[in-house]
């Protein structure tokens, strides 16, 4: 494409599964980047490589590093404008990016709060959920595989209230083909890597929730055509 910038050489940080990451990595696919991603192996990872809030993913471009998902996105946008994450107008861009938002603390908060519950209940070992409660910290977003696998977790479900909120997620898109837009976005990509938590039984309950609202379904499959998955 004339005038796109040179490929630096990209490395994301953070535990592949976790949906922050993946919207990540959703992003660069859209921009056709490649970019090399490497998992923490332990919590002092996330604090040697996110240094200020032990949070991740971090992207690392030619050494210089952008944290926060949200903030990736942004930088990738002013370095690789073509396709664009964000509408041209302004006011549809406010809705994707409030949407972007939404959803990712949507989610986090139904997750930590079954998580916590499911602690003091004794039905999970308190470790799992991080020395003083740092979820995000020790990444067990990324890591509830293991811990579905290993404990008999995944008919349990996020509660009625989580359901209504995949609802709403429903409602927001309508009859159009992606959030607030005729073409892939920022929303879009980020509501596609947490229902890709549903989809793989990372969320308890997940994939009935899924089967049971095609219309999210769909979406999924448009952005998988539009990366080429």
């Amino acid at each position: 494409m004339a005038g796109r910038p040179s490929q630096p050489k990209i490395v994301v940080y953070g535990p592949a599964r976790s949906p922050f990451i993946e919207k990540v990595a959703l992003a660069l696919t859209l921009k056709r980047l490649d970019y090399e991603g490497v998992e923490p192996r332990s919590a002092e990872d996330f604090r040697r490589w996110s240094p200020e809030t032990g949070h991740l993913p971090v992207m690392d471009v030619d050494g210089a590093r952008i944290a926060d998902s949200s903030a990736i996105l942004d930088w990738l946008d002013e370095h690789y404008p073509e396709p664009p994450l964000s509408a041209r107008d302004p006011w549809t861009a406010r809705s994707q990016r409030m949407l972007e938002l939404w959803t990712g603390e949507t989610f986090y908060y139904y997750w930590v709060r079954w998580l916590r519950a499911e602690v003091e209940a004794g039905r999970m070992p308190r470790g799992s959920s991080g020395k003083g409660g740092d979820l995000a910290r020790l990444g067990v977003l990324g890591h509830v595989g293991e811990i579905l696998s290993s404990r008999d977790l995944r008919s349990r479900s996020l509660g009625p209230e989580f359901a209504r909120r995949l609802d709403d997620l429903v409602g927001f898109l309508g009859d159009r083909p992606y959030y607030y837009a005729d073409r892939v976005g920022r929303a879009d990509l980020t509501v596609v890597a947490f229902l890709g938590s549903l989809e793989s039984g990372m969320i308890p309950g997940g994939p009935a929730q899924l089967e049971a609202r095609p219309a999210l379904r769909g979406l999924m499959s448009r952005v998988a055509a539009d990366l080429g998955r």
